[in-house]
Protein backbone atom coordinates (compact mmCIF):
# COMPACT_ATOMS: atom_id res chain seq x y z
CA UNK A 1 0.00 0.00 0.00
CA UNK A 2 1.47 3.43 -0.76
CA UNK A 3 -0.66 5.90 0.93
CA UNK A 4 -2.49 5.79 4.40
CA UNK A 5 -5.88 6.41 2.39
CA UNK A 6 -6.93 3.16 2.26
CA UNK A 7 -6.76 2.45 6.42
CA UNK A 8 -10.00 3.90 6.86
CA UNK A 9 -12.38 3.45 4.03
CA UNK A 10 -14.87 5.79 5.15
CA UNK A 11 -12.89 8.89 5.04
CA UNK A 12 -10.48 9.96 1.68
CA UNK A 13 -7.98 10.72 3.91
CA UNK A 14 -5.86 11.72 0.39
CA UNK A 15 -8.30 14.56 0.07
CA UNK A 16 -7.92 15.70 3.55
CA UNK A 17 -4.34 15.74 2.88
CA UNK A 18 -4.57 18.11 -0.07
CA UNK A 19 -6.11 20.37 1.85
CA UNK A 20 -2.70 20.99 3.64
CA UNK A 21 -0.76 23.73 1.50
CA UNK A 22 2.71 23.19 3.74
CA UNK A 23 2.39 19.59 2.02
CA UNK A 24 3.10 20.60 -1.01
CA UNK A 25 6.54 21.84 -0.65
CA UNK A 26 9.48 19.89 -1.58
CA UNK A 27 12.72 19.89 -0.04
CA UNK A 28 16.03 19.19 -2.10
CA UNK A 29 13.15 17.67 -4.36
CA UNK A 30 12.23 15.41 -1.87
CA UNK A 31 8.44 15.62 -0.10
CA UNK A 32 8.20 16.81 3.57
CA UNK A 33 7.44 14.14 6.09
CA UNK A 34 5.96 15.99 8.66
CA UNK A 35 5.70 14.06 11.93
CA UNK A 36 5.59 17.02 14.58
CA UNK A 37 1.96 18.06 15.23
CA UNK A 38 1.94 17.40 18.78
CA UNK A 39 4.13 20.58 18.93
CA UNK A 40 2.50 22.13 15.88
CA UNK A 41 -0.36 20.77 13.92
CA UNK A 42 -0.39 21.99 10.14
CA UNK A 43 -3.36 24.42 9.11
CA UNK A 44 -5.60 22.91 6.23
CA UNK A 45 -6.63 25.80 3.45
CA UNK A 46 -10.32 25.74 5.43
CA UNK A 47 -8.62 27.75 8.60
CA UNK A 48 -6.23 29.98 6.45
CA UNK A 49 -9.41 30.83 3.98
CA UNK A 50 -11.95 31.85 7.23
CA UNK A 51 -8.95 33.76 8.12
CA UNK A 52 -8.21 35.97 5.33
CA UNK A 53 -11.88 36.35 4.64
CA UNK A 54 -11.60 38.44 8.02
CA UNK A 55 -8.59 40.35 7.01
CA UNK A 56 -9.75 40.80 3.76
CA UNK A 57 -13.42 41.61 3.70
CA UNK A 58 -14.38 42.99 7.21
CA UNK A 59 -11.10 44.08 9.11
CA UNK A 60 -12.99 45.30 11.72
CA UNK A 61 -13.69 45.59 15.81
CA UNK A 62 -16.03 43.05 17.16
CA UNK A 63 -18.60 43.96 19.78
CA UNK A 64 -17.76 47.48 19.61
CA UNK A 65 -18.73 49.31 16.24
CA UNK A 66 -22.09 49.10 14.69
CA UNK A 67 -20.84 49.88 11.18
CA UNK A 68 -21.31 47.10 8.82
CA UNK A 69 -17.54 45.87 9.45
CA UNK A 70 -18.55 45.97 12.97
CA UNK A 71 -21.35 43.78 12.60
CA UNK A 72 -20.24 41.46 10.57
CA UNK A 73 -17.17 40.82 12.90
CA UNK A 74 -19.30 40.85 15.65
CA UNK A 75 -20.98 37.96 13.35
CA UNK A 76 -18.41 35.70 12.92
CA UNK A 77 -16.74 36.06 16.61
CA UNK A 78 -20.09 34.70 17.95
CA UNK A 79 -20.29 32.19 15.51
CA UNK A 80 -16.64 30.76 16.50
CA UNK A 81 -17.25 30.59 19.63
CA UNK A 82 -20.52 28.65 19.36
CA UNK A 83 -18.67 26.45 17.07
CA UNK A 84 -15.79 25.54 19.70
CA UNK A 85 -18.60 25.30 22.12
CA UNK A 86 -20.24 22.50 19.87
CA UNK A 87 -16.49 20.74 19.52
CA UNK A 88 -16.80 20.64 22.95
CA UNK A 89 -20.16 19.74 23.64
CA UNK A 90 -20.25 22.44 26.31
CA UNK A 91 -23.67 23.53 27.72
CA UNK A 92 -23.68 27.12 26.82
CA UNK A 93 -20.44 28.84 24.56
CA UNK A 94 -20.17 31.13 27.36
CA UNK A 95 -18.65 28.61 28.89
CA UNK A 96 -15.81 29.24 26.60
CA UNK A 97 -13.27 31.50 26.91
CA UNK A 98 -10.59 32.68 24.37
CA UNK A 99 -7.07 32.29 25.40
CA UNK A 100 -4.15 33.08 23.94
CA UNK A 101 -2.81 29.06 24.53
CA UNK A 102 -3.10 26.24 26.92
CA UNK A 103 -0.70 27.60 28.88
CA UNK A 104 -2.59 31.22 29.82
CA UNK A 105 -6.03 28.94 30.11
CA UNK A 106 -4.10 26.70 32.51
CA UNK A 107 -3.21 30.00 34.73
CA UNK A 108 -6.26 31.61 34.69
CA UNK A 109 -7.72 28.54 36.54
CA UNK A 110 -4.27 28.44 38.44
CA UNK A 111 -4.68 31.80 39.79
CA UNK A 112 -8.33 33.48 39.71
CA UNK A 113 -10.26 29.81 41.03
CA UNK A 114 -10.70 30.53 44.76
CA UNK A 115 -9.31 27.88 47.09
CA UNK A 116 -10.22 27.33 50.74
CA UNK A 117 -7.01 28.21 53.30
CA UNK A 118 -5.37 25.08 54.33
CA UNK A 119 -6.62 23.20 51.39
CA UNK A 120 -3.96 21.08 48.55
CA UNK A 121 -3.73 21.21 45.14
CA UNK A 122 -2.78 17.55 43.43
CA UNK A 123 -1.17 17.01 39.99
CA UNK A 124 1.54 14.55 38.69
CA UNK A 125 4.45 14.08 37.64
CA UNK A 126 3.34 13.85 34.23
CA UNK A 127 2.23 17.24 33.56
CA UNK A 128 3.37 19.76 31.11
CA UNK A 129 5.28 22.27 32.84
CA UNK A 130 2.23 24.51 31.99
CA UNK A 131 -0.02 21.50 33.81
CA UNK A 132 2.00 21.90 36.78
CA UNK A 133 3.75 25.36 37.73
CA UNK A 134 0.64 27.33 37.55
CA UNK A 135 -0.85 25.44 40.63
CA UNK A 136 3.16 24.82 42.49
CA UNK A 137 3.18 28.92 42.59
CA UNK A 138 -0.33 28.98 43.59
CA UNK A 139 0.18 27.05 46.53
CA UNK A 140 3.29 28.34 47.37
CA UNK A 141 1.59 31.85 46.56
CA UNK A 142 -1.26 30.85 49.33
CA UNK A 143 0.08 28.37 51.47
CA UNK A 144 -1.39 25.60 49.76
CA UNK A 145 -0.59 21.96 50.16
CA UNK A 146 0.89 20.44 46.82
CA UNK A 147 0.80 16.29 46.18
CA UNK A 148 2.13 14.62 43.55
CA UNK A 149 0.48 11.71 42.36
CA UNK A 150 3.63 9.64 40.39
CA UNK A 151 2.83 8.29 37.01
CA UNK A 152 4.32 4.74 36.48
CA UNK A 153 6.80 3.77 33.88
CA UNK A 154 4.55 3.35 31.35
CA UNK A 155 3.11 6.69 32.10
CA UNK A 156 -0.42 5.19 33.09
CA UNK A 157 -1.91 6.01 36.53
CA UNK A 158 -2.81 3.52 39.17
CA UNK A 159 -6.07 4.56 40.15
CA UNK A 160 -5.87 3.54 43.70
CA UNK A 161 -3.33 6.07 44.20
CA UNK A 162 -5.81 9.10 43.09
CA UNK A 163 -7.87 7.08 46.03
CA UNK A 164 -5.28 7.48 48.55
CA UNK A 165 -4.18 11.28 47.28
CA UNK A 166 -7.41 12.82 46.94
CA UNK A 167 -8.69 13.40 50.09
CA UNK A 168 -11.34 15.79 51.97
CA UNK A 169 -8.50 18.51 51.90
CA UNK A 170 -8.13 18.22 48.22
CA UNK A 171 -9.43 21.62 46.46
CA UNK A 172 -8.35 21.20 42.96
CA UNK A 173 -6.53 18.85 40.78
CA UNK A 174 -4.78 19.59 37.69
CA UNK A 175 -3.99 16.18 35.59
CA UNK A 176 -3.09 15.59 31.78
CA UNK A 177 -5.96 13.79 29.84
CA UNK A 178 -3.05 12.61 27.29
CA UNK A 179 0.60 12.95 27.76
CA UNK A 180 2.73 14.75 25.29
CA UNK A 181 5.51 12.47 26.16
CA UNK A 182 4.01 9.12 26.20
CA UNK A 183 1.08 9.81 24.39
CA UNK A 184 -1.25 7.59 27.20
CA UNK A 185 -4.32 8.47 28.25
CA UNK A 186 -6.13 9.47 31.62
CA UNK A 187 -9.28 7.52 32.77
CA UNK A 188 -10.13 11.53 33.18
CA UNK A 189 -13.52 10.48 33.62
CA UNK A 190 -12.99 8.06 36.72
CA UNK A 191 -10.63 10.64 38.37
CA UNK A 192 -13.54 13.33 38.41
CA UNK A 193 -15.77 11.08 40.09
CA UNK A 194 -13.44 10.46 42.70
CA UNK A 195 -12.12 14.01 42.98
CA UNK A 196 -15.88 15.42 43.08
CA UNK A 197 -16.73 12.96 45.77
CA UNK A 198 -14.45 14.57 48.02
CA UNK A 199 -15.19 18.29 46.49
CA UNK A 200 -12.85 18.87 45.05
CA UNK A 201 -12.49 20.71 41.04
CA UNK A 202 -10.87 19.04 37.99
CA UNK A 203 -8.67 20.86 35.84
CA UNK A 204 -8.13 18.90 32.73
CA UNK A 205 -5.34 19.61 30.30
CA UNK A 206 -6.50 18.68 26.78
CA UNK A 207 -4.05 20.60 24.70
CA UNK A 208 -2.89 16.93 23.51
CA UNK A 209 -6.08 14.98 23.47
CA UNK A 210 -8.66 17.15 21.93
CA UNK A 211 -6.84 17.38 18.21
CA UNK A 212 -6.69 13.60 18.20
CA UNK A 213 -10.14 12.36 20.23
CA UNK A 214 -13.53 13.05 20.96
CA UNK A 215 -14.14 15.54 23.48
CA UNK A 216 -17.08 15.92 25.83
CA UNK A 217 -16.70 18.00 29.00
CA UNK A 218 -20.08 17.23 29.61
CA UNK A 219 -19.81 13.66 30.16
CA UNK A 220 -16.10 13.83 31.59
CA UNK A 221 -18.12 15.96 34.31
CA UNK A 222 -14.52 17.86 34.13
CA UNK A 223 -14.78 21.67 35.79
CA UNK A 224 -12.31 22.77 33.42
CA UNK A 225 -10.64 22.15 30.11
CA UNK A 226 -7.38 23.97 28.76
CA UNK A 227 -6.89 23.73 24.90
CA UNK A 228 -4.03 25.13 22.45
CA UNK A 229 -5.75 25.45 19.64
CA UNK A 230 -2.62 25.85 17.42
CA UNK A 231 -2.13 21.59 18.10
CA UNK A 232 -5.66 20.87 16.26
CA UNK A 233 -5.14 22.85 12.97
CA UNK A 234 -6.11 26.08 14.09
CA UNK A 235 -3.86 29.48 14.38
CA UNK A 236 -1.13 30.28 16.77
CA UNK A 237 -1.69 31.74 19.46
CA UNK A 238 -5.43 30.75 20.42
CA UNK A 239 -6.12 29.01 23.27
CA UNK A 240 -9.93 27.86 25.08
CA UNK A 241 -10.32 27.46 28.61
CA UNK A 242 -13.86 25.82 29.30
CA UNK A 243 -15.06 26.58 32.80
CA UNK A 244 -18.35 25.37 34.34
CA UNK A 245 -20.59 28.44 33.78
CA UNK A 246 -21.19 28.37 38.10
CA UNK A 247 -17.05 28.05 38.65
CA UNK A 248 -16.45 31.04 35.82
CA UNK A 249 -18.65 33.68 37.98
CA UNK A 250 -17.31 32.70 40.90
CA UNK A 251 -13.88 33.32 40.11
CA UNK A 252 -11.71 36.32 40.61
CA UNK A 253 -10.76 38.50 37.17
CA UNK A 254 -7.70 37.69 35.59
CA UNK A 255 -7.44 40.44 33.37
CA UNK A 256 -9.21 44.11 33.87
CA UNK A 257 -10.07 46.41 31.21
CA UNK A 258 -12.89 47.32 27.97
CA UNK A 259 -14.74 44.61 27.19
CA UNK A 260 -14.69 43.47 30.87
CA UNK A 261 -17.24 46.64 31.63
CA UNK A 262 -20.99 47.24 31.67
CA UNK A 263 -20.47 50.24 33.19
CA UNK A 264 -18.20 52.72 34.91
CA UNK A 265 -19.80 55.49 36.80
CA UNK A 266 -18.19 57.95 38.22
CA UNK A 267 -19.69 58.97 41.99
CA UNK A 268 -18.20 60.82 45.01
CA UNK A 269 -14.79 60.86 43.80
CA UNK A 270 -14.79 57.10 43.01
CA UNK A 271 -14.74 55.12 39.90
CA UNK A 272 -17.38 52.04 39.80
CA UNK A 273 -16.92 49.43 37.55
CA UNK A 274 -19.78 46.56 36.98
CA UNK A 275 -18.00 43.67 35.48
CA UNK A 276 -19.97 41.38 33.14
CA UNK A 277 -20.27 37.58 32.93
CA UNK A 278 -18.50 34.91 31.38
CA UNK A 279 -17.16 34.91 29.16
CA UNK A 280 -16.48 38.88 28.36
CA UNK A 281 -15.32 38.70 32.20
CA UNK A 282 -11.67 37.19 30.80
CA UNK A 283 -11.00 38.45 27.61
CA UNK A 284 -10.24 42.29 28.46
CA UNK A 285 -9.19 44.40 25.93
CA UNK A 286 -9.39 43.69 21.68
CA UNK A 287 -9.38 40.45 21.38
CA UNK A 288 -8.00 38.11 18.29
CA UNK A 289 -10.76 38.36 16.14
CA UNK A 290 -9.30 36.46 13.39
CA UNK A 291 -7.59 34.01 15.50
CA UNK A 292 -10.84 32.73 17.07
CA UNK A 293 -12.47 33.05 13.71
CA UNK A 294 -9.81 30.67 12.47
CA UNK A 295 -10.52 28.47 15.84
CA UNK A 296 -13.84 28.07 15.02
CA UNK A 297 -12.75 26.59 11.06
CA UNK A 298 -10.81 24.24 12.73
CA UNK A 299 -13.30 23.04 15.32
CA UNK A 300 -16.01 23.04 12.33
CA UNK A 301 -13.45 20.77 10.06
CA UNK A 302 -12.07 18.36 12.62
CA UNK A 303 -16.28 17.90 13.86
CA UNK A 304 -16.85 17.26 9.79
CA UNK A 305 -14.28 14.72 9.37
CA UNK A 306 -15.01 13.22 12.78
CA UNK A 307 -13.02 12.40 15.84
CA UNK A 308 -14.23 9.20 15.65
CA UNK A 309 -12.68 8.60 12.65
CA UNK A 310 -9.28 10.75 12.94
CA UNK A 311 -8.68 9.06 16.45
CA UNK A 312 -9.14 5.23 14.02
CA UNK A 313 -6.82 6.58 11.52
CA UNK A 314 -3.93 8.14 13.92
CA UNK A 315 -3.57 4.75 15.53
CA UNK A 316 -3.83 2.49 12.35
CA UNK A 317 -0.52 4.38 11.72
CA UNK A 318 1.09 4.45 15.06
CA UNK A 319 0.34 0.69 14.91
CA UNK A 320 2.72 0.35 11.63
CA UNK A 321 5.64 2.48 14.06
CA UNK A 322 5.29 0.75 17.36
CA UNK A 323 5.45 -2.79 15.24
CA UNK A 324 8.75 -2.13 13.76
CA UNK A 325 10.04 -0.05 17.06
CA UNK A 326 9.51 -3.78 18.81
CA UNK A 327 11.76 -5.36 16.97
CA UNK A 328 14.18 -2.73 16.06
CA UNK A 329 17.76 -3.00 17.57
CA UNK A 330 18.62 -0.14 19.92
CA UNK A 331 15.33 1.82 20.41
CA UNK A 332 13.56 2.08 23.27
CA UNK A 333 10.23 3.37 23.53
CA UNK A 334 9.37 5.79 26.38
CA UNK A 335 5.71 4.77 28.26
CA UNK A 336 3.22 2.14 27.10
CA UNK A 337 2.86 0.26 23.46
CA UNK A 338 -0.76 0.02 23.94
CA UNK A 339 -2.44 1.69 20.88
CA UNK A 340 -5.79 1.47 22.70
CA UNK A 341 -4.98 4.10 25.63
CA UNK A 342 -2.22 5.84 23.49
CA UNK A 343 -2.53 9.22 21.55
CA UNK A 344 -0.73 8.93 18.05
CA UNK A 345 2.72 9.54 18.93
CA UNK A 346 5.93 7.85 20.03
CA UNK A 347 8.25 9.07 21.98
CA UNK A 348 11.77 7.02 22.57
CA UNK A 349 15.63 6.87 23.00
CA UNK A 350 18.53 5.24 20.67
CA UNK A 351 20.93 3.59 22.77
CA UNK A 352 24.08 4.09 20.21
CA UNK A 353 22.92 8.07 19.74
CA UNK A 354 24.15 10.35 22.51
CA UNK A 355 21.78 13.05 22.50
CA UNK A 356 18.14 12.71 20.94
CA UNK A 357 18.85 16.19 19.08
CA UNK A 358 21.27 14.07 16.83
CA UNK A 359 18.14 11.79 16.15
CA UNK A 360 16.49 14.84 14.63
CA UNK A 361 19.05 16.31 12.74
CA UNK A 362 19.74 13.25 11.00
CA UNK A 363 16.56 12.21 10.06
CA UNK A 364 15.75 16.07 9.03
CA UNK A 365 18.72 16.34 6.96
CA UNK A 366 18.77 13.01 5.08
CA UNK A 367 15.30 12.19 5.00
CA UNK A 368 13.35 15.54 5.57
CA UNK A 369 11.49 14.17 8.44
CA UNK A 370 10.39 16.27 10.80
CA UNK A 371 10.64 14.78 14.81
CA UNK A 372 11.06 16.77 17.78
CA UNK A 373 13.59 16.67 20.32
CA UNK A 374 14.22 17.79 23.75
CA UNK A 375 12.54 17.09 27.12
CA UNK A 376 9.20 18.20 25.55
CA UNK A 377 8.25 20.61 28.94
CA UNK A 378 8.32 17.07 30.97
CA UNK A 379 11.60 17.71 32.81
CA UNK A 380 10.03 15.40 36.35
CA UNK A 381 8.65 12.11 34.05
CA UNK A 382 12.51 12.23 32.37
CA UNK A 383 13.99 12.71 35.87
CA UNK A 384 11.88 9.82 36.85
CA UNK A 385 12.79 7.78 34.33
CA UNK A 386 16.50 8.33 35.06
CA UNK A 387 16.79 10.14 31.53
CA UNK A 388 19.06 13.31 31.49
CA UNK A 389 17.37 16.14 29.72
CA UNK A 390 20.49 17.22 28.24
CA UNK A 391 20.25 13.54 26.43
CA UNK A 392 16.45 14.46 25.96
CA UNK A 393 14.28 11.91 24.21
CA UNK A 394 12.87 11.86 20.59
CA UNK A 395 8.99 12.61 19.39
CA UNK A 396 7.12 11.24 16.19
CA UNK A 397 4.11 12.35 16.47
CA UNK A 398 1.36 11.75 13.31
CA UNK A 399 -2.19 13.75 12.31
CA UNK A 400 -5.23 13.20 10.26
CA UNK A 401 -2.86 14.45 6.98
CA UNK A 402 0.02 11.77 7.64
CA UNK A 403 -0.11 8.43 5.59
CA UNK A 404 1.81 5.15 4.76
CA UNK A 405 4.38 6.97 2.78
CA UNK A 406 5.39 9.03 6.18
CA UNK A 407 5.60 5.90 8.23
CA UNK A 408 7.84 4.19 5.84
CA UNK A 409 10.03 7.14 5.31
CA UNK A 410 10.75 7.23 9.06
CA UNK A 411 11.59 4.26 9.69
CA UNK A 412 13.18 3.97 7.06
CA UNK A 413 15.23 6.67 8.39
CA UNK A 414 15.66 4.80 11.48
CA UNK A 415 17.02 1.88 10.02
CA UNK A 416 19.54 3.34 8.25
CA UNK A 417 20.68 5.57 11.69
CA UNK A 418 20.96 2.99 13.77
CA UNK A 419 22.89 1.16 10.75
CA UNK A 420 25.74 3.77 10.90
CA UNK A 421 25.58 4.22 14.33
CA UNK A 422 26.95 0.94 15.56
Amino acid sequence: MATGEGLISMVNWAKIRNDFPALRRTINNKPVVYLDSACMALKPRQVINAMNEYYEQYPACGGRSIHKFGEEASNAYIEAREKFAKFLNAADESECIWTRNATESLNIVATSVKLPKDSKIVTTSLEHHSGSLPFIERARRDGLGIEIVKARSDGTFDIEDWKRTIDHDTSLVSIVHSSNVTGTITPMKEIAEIAHDHGALVMSDDAQYAPHHPLDVQDLNVDFSAISVHKMCGPTGMGVLYGKLEHLKSMNMFFYGGDTVSDVRFENGKILPEYLPPPEKFEAGLQNYAGAIGAGAAAEYLLTIGMHEIEKYERSLLEMVLERFRDMEHVHILGTDDINIKTGLVTFTVDTISSAHDVATFLNDEYNVMVRSGWHCVGPFHYQMGIDPKRGTARASFYLYNNRFDVDTFLSGMETLIEASK
